[in-house]
């Protein structure tokens, strides 16, 4: 009798804490709806077209293969086809992800031993953390949902169930399999087991990528190589936000220094008890993560920060609620972050922490304007081209769109040599090298520091430059 009442007990603590996880995810999104990045347009362009009509592309008349996350732009696929909006749909799989993390770390918590404060102190200072709700759209929620599945299956040593969350991992951004080998190595859930299962995730993906779509990682791993910002790199690209964006970019990324002030301790005292490998092994996953970026050369797209923050953050967490003050420093923490996310606006225009050209909104209008003029002519894209692609129901072109603009770039990095060549090489062996980039009848382009002055220029506000516009030409 008692047993059954404990177990209704806990029922209900689930069902509460996934209704106040999911009450709170919906409110973020409310929040920061509006102000989706450029790039979560391009993922949502890849979804409605998947959803619509099986098609995998920006724009319905060029197959393409520079979406990063095949795993987001299913699970958004999946959605749109049901709710046939991508901007609701981006809120489905963002509750969902926020409400299985919660769900996992719970699990992990009860698992380990922890107060079950856990859940609430990981997911609350994710969904409040400034720089990743400027990713909505993007994979980090849905990566922070899987990383902590992999730390629940992985202290278990459920090789199976780890297996398949270390391949969805890989899905939802293929430089991921940094976290999840460091996590494994770790936590050792059964090696043999796990990549078994990993591997039936992940090959039918790549297998069809690498034959269908002429290769097997997608054209953003040649695109993002070696793209650093003039003095800024990925080493050094926090500074850069710092300076630019400073309450939000602090905010951000204080959860990082306690996340490696926590993991620090963890290496010097070396506890034993599981909780201790599993905040271990999210902590030095990220760090993991942040040093392959820097070796890469990688451009500082904030969004490429996400691992670091999700991994530090559990780190942090599950270390934090073994104290009574430190839950309440995390607490404050989350309330200050709170505090300027709804100082930006409510709901936000734009992001807290973006590098975009323009608003949404005026991306928006841009767009609709643009397919109104060119009707079924081709048009070039300005140098951003997600928003643009979702809301122009047009022939919007550029590398991200049109393969065939992205090829002489892959031809010269096979002509540099190096291992990298050899790579490239076998990831393109089924590429058709013959295709040509479309020819297009008009251009976008985008001029700083001028205001618009005719019919056919629209005013922007990069996040550099100010005030500015973008003008269309024939």
């Amino acid at each position: 009798m008692a047993t059954a009442v404990s177990r209704r007990l806990l029922e209900i603590r689930g069902l509460g804490r996934t209704a106040g996880v999911a009450v709170a995810a919906t409110a973020v999104y409310l929040l920061v709806s509006r102000a989706l990045i450029d790039d979560a347009y391009i993922t949502m362009a890849y979804a409605r077209n998947l959803a619509f009509h099986l098609h995998w592309g920006m724009i319905a008349d060029e197959t393409a293969n520079s979406a990063t996350s095949p795993l987001n732009v299913i699970a958004l696929g999946a959605i749109t086809a049901v709710v046939r909006d991508g901007v609701v749909a981006v809120g489905v799989l963002f509750v969902a992800s926020a409400v299985l993390a919660a769900h996992w770390l719970a699990e992990l918590a009860a698992a380990t031993r922890l107060n079950p404060a856990l859940p609430a102190v990981a997911v609350g200072t994710l969904l409040v953390n400034p720089l990743l709700l400027s990713t909505v759209g993007l994979e980090p929620y849905l990566t922070a949902a899987l990383l902590a599945g992999l730390l629940r299956y992985g202290v278990a040593r459920r090789p199976v169930a780890f297996g398949v969350l270390a391949g969805l991992c890989v899905l939802a951004r293929p430089d991921t399999a940094v976290v999840v080998v460091v996590v494994a190595l770790v936590l050792r859930p059964g090696w043999l087991r796990a990549i078994g299962a990993a591997l039936a995730v992940t090959l039918p993906w790549y297998v069809f990528s690498w034959f269908a779509l002429g290769s097997a990682l997608p054209d953003t791993l040649l695109m993002k190589a070696n793209d650093a910002w003039d003095v800024f790199g990925f080493w050094n690209g926090p500074v850069l936000y710092l300076l630019k964006f400073p309450a939000a970019t602090a905010l951000s990324f204080l959860p990082v220094l306690a996340g490696l002030a926590a993991l620090v301790g963890l290496l010097v005292v070396r506890p034993q008890e599981a909780w201790a490998r599993a905040a271990t092994a999210a902590g030095l996953g990220a760090v993991g993560h942040y040093a392959a970026y820097c070796l890469l050369h990688t451009a500082p797209y904030h969004w490429y920060y996400a691992p670091l923050i999700i991994g530090t953050t559990l780190c942090a967490a599950i270390v934090a609620v073994r104290a009574r003050w430190a839950v309440v420093a995390a607490a404050g923490l989350a309330c200050a972050a709170l505090v300027v996310d709804l100082q930006h606006g409510v709901p936000w225009t734009r992001a807290a922490i973006s590098t975009n050209w323009a608003t949404a909104a005026e991306y928006e209008r841009m767009g609709t304007d643009v397919e109104r003029i060119v009707g079924a002519d081709a048009v070039e894209s300005p140098g951003e081209i997600g928003t643009l692609a979702y809301y122009c129901d047009c022939t919007i072109v550029d590398a991200f769109s049109d393969r065939g603009r992205i090829i002489p770039a892959i031809e010269a990095r096979e002509r540099a040599g190096g291992l990298g060549s050899v790579f490239l090489r076998l990831n393109y062996l089924h590429l058709d090298r013959d295709q040509a980039p479309r020819p297009v009848e008009y251009r976008l382009r985008y001029e700083a520091h001028k205001p618009p002055t005719g019919p056919e220029q629209w005013r922007v506000d990069h996040w550099v430059d100010g005030p500015g516009r973008i003008v269309l030409e024939r």
